[in-house]
């Protein structure tokens, strides 16, 4: 037996494993190359050739893995799909939604784990593990959220249980309701977080401070405040409490673009078009964070809205610093936290929404809210570029009305897709697999 294939066949063991931990998700399979092969447009060997995949590609299977004239449709690495002969590919399966994915090639993969209509995602360096956001919507979400987490760690046993660090973008509960309960079960190296004590997650936010303080060994943590960030300069903050992650064969960079614009002793940093709306909206104190791999880069906004945005493209004018590959699309995908503008600064190949599914009708939900605008969804379409395949999805056109929109963009969301794995090398290569 080869190791290849003997990895394979431990992956597929520990995933059966977990999947009772939790009302888990279906697995998710993919093929791998096993020969020289051909991907088709279609199912036919005299078909249009779309690629030749070297050995050891990793392929999403599409269509639940029927088969049509001995071909599986698939997914290439880049998002183009094509038909692939089944004799050429050894199919594997996945796990808790993709939580067990082989990282040995020294990329850096970011979990968007479907946490209904809030926001927690995984970055999973070969060094370390960093959370941006631990919010959860209702008792399911957290026991999906925190059985994802264990099966991260179950794979990840170098890492120890620790998170290097967990930031909090702003202090709403959709973004830190799960956030005492993981803190309790793993290690955490630092806690970042904006400084404002005021909004609906203020209760976990002033439990995880005095945690801080009180726990050994103690966990470093930094309030970051626009006043902190303006001091940096356009290159953007950073610190070892901020960055901790360093590995032997890449030193990534993690900076703050933005903070938190309001201290403890009533100090508002205001910019001088705003008004009381839009300093008391929560949202405009989100951090702004910036991850860059290599020539891989990731912006995460929090749930920044337009007055926050302004701001932002403001300060960062002619410098590159909003410039990255993929985009954590801001406030879920509302129709106040994306811009045109904004758009053209990030240039995005590819798109990322957490928020829940429209099918889901109570109060808090991507239905109540309305989750995400169609207006959003058509700056996203016309600004990122890159394909994935055709899928027909439901966007709002207020609150509690949506309609099908075909989406063949690089335009993910946790409510359509479910968990969202985005996996980049250090040379630029993207590659993004789904949970559905």
């Amino acid at each position: 037996m080869t190791s290849t294939i003997r990895k394979a066949l431990i992956r597929a063991t520990i995933a059966l494993a977990l999947a009772s931990l939790s009302s888990s998700p279906a697995l998710a399979d993919d093929v791998v190359v096993a020969r020289d092969v051909t991907v088709r447009a279609k199912p036919s060997r005299r078909s249009e050739i779309v690629e030749f995949p070297a050995v050891g590609t990793n392929l999403i299977l599409l269509d639940d893995g029927a088969v049509s004239r001995g071909y599986y449709h698939v997914q290439l690495p880049d998002g183009r799909a094509g038909w692939v002969y089944r004799t050429y590919v050894r199919r594997t399966v996945g796990s808790l939604a993709e939580a067990l994915v082989d990282n040995s090639a020294g990329q850096l993969v970011v979990h968007y784990i479907d946490v209904d209509q809030a926001n927690a995602a995984l970055l999973e360096f070969p060094c370390g593990a960093v959370l941006i956001d631990a919010g959860s919507r209702g008792d399911e979400a957290e026991t999906k959220l925190l059985a994802y987490l264990e099966a991260f760690f179950a794979r990840r046993s170098d890492l120890g249980g620790k998170l290097a660090a967990i930031f909090v973008t702003h202090t709403h509960i959709d973004h830190n309701a799960s956030l005492d309960k993981l803190v309790m079960k793993y290690r955490v190296g630092s806690y970042i977080h904006n400084g404002v004590a005021r909004g609906s997650g203020r209760a976990n936010a002033k439990w995880m401070l005095a945690h801080a303080r009180e726990t050994s060994p103690a966990i470093a943590f930094r309030a970051v405040s626009e006043a902190d960030v303006e001091a940096a300069g356009t290159a953007g903050l950073t610190d070892n409490i901020i960055d901790p992650i360093a590995c032997p064969t890449i030193d990534p960079r993690i900076r703050v673009l933005a903070g938190g614009r309001e201290l403890p002793d009533g100090t508002e940093f205001r910019p001088s078009d705003w008004g009381d709306e839009d300093i008391e909206n929560g949202n405009n104190h989100s951090l702004v964070i910036r991850v860059d791999f290599g020539q891989s880069s990731f912006l995460f906004p929090g749930d920044l809205e337009n007055a926050g945005i302004s701001d932002l493209l403001a300060r960062y004018a002619g410098t590159t610093l909003l410039d990255t590959d993929v985009l954590e699309v801001s406030h879920h995908g509302a129709a106040n936290g994306t811009t045109a503008a904004f758009l053209s600064a990030v240039s995005p190949q590819v798109a990322v929404m957490s928020m829940g599914s429209p099918m889901t009708q109570e109060k808090w939900t991507a239905w109540a809210y309305g989750h995400p605008r169609k207006a959003t969804s058509d700056l996203l379409y016309a600004a990122v570029t890159r394909k994935r395949p055709s899928k027909s999805v439901m966007v709002a056109t207020k609150t509690k009305t949506f309609v099908p929109f075909a989406m063949d963009r690089a335009i993910y969301a946790t409510g359509w897709d479910g968990t969202i794995d985005v996996k980049a090398d250090t040379a630029g290569r993207i590659q993004v697999t789904t949970a559905r």
